[in-house]
């Protein structure tokens, strides 16, 4: 995955200012490259410091808004706040449970509301399972 240092920065901003809670939003671009972060409200409301939701109506805008302008929805991304950059395993039960196969997911651990890392994971759905992605800034 290749997004420019500029998009990461305004993804650790996010997170940081979401903090406690989990944030989360949607990578656009092309293939592998991230050409732009749409931020989009976490609609879980039982759990939203450990979990996040993307409601259908904002994906559907990012999706419709990507094809106008000629890009795609390459992935997602969200905060663990105080946990590690990696899938959880409510992340990959989700993951396996929809469309995700080939999707890219960025999981950024933020501790404290302060430290940040981010990391870039793809879903196999013949494994069931996240591989490590690259994660190169641009």
């Amino acid at each position: 995955m290749r997004i420019s240092r500029l998009l990461a920065e305004r993804i650790l901003e996010q997170v940081r200012a979401g903090y406690p809670l989990e944030v989360c939003g949607v990578l656009v671009g092309e293939d592998r490259t991230v050409r732009e972060v749409v931020p989009v409200d976490n609609r879980e409301t039982e759990s939203p410091r450990v979990r996040y939701q993307i409601a259908p109506e904002d994906l559907i805008r990012v999706q419709r808004e990507a094809r106008e302008a000629g890009r795609e929805i390459v992935g997602y991304y969200h905060s663990h706040p105080d946990h590690p950059a990696r899938p959880s395993e409510t992340d990959r039960r989700v993951a396996a449970e929809g469309l995700s196969d080939g999707v890219i997911h960025v999981v950024v651990g933020v501790a404290e509301g302060v430290r940040t890392e981010a990391t870039a994971w793809v879903f196999h759905d013949r494994d069931q399972a996240f591989a490590e992605e690259p994660f190169d800034i641009i």
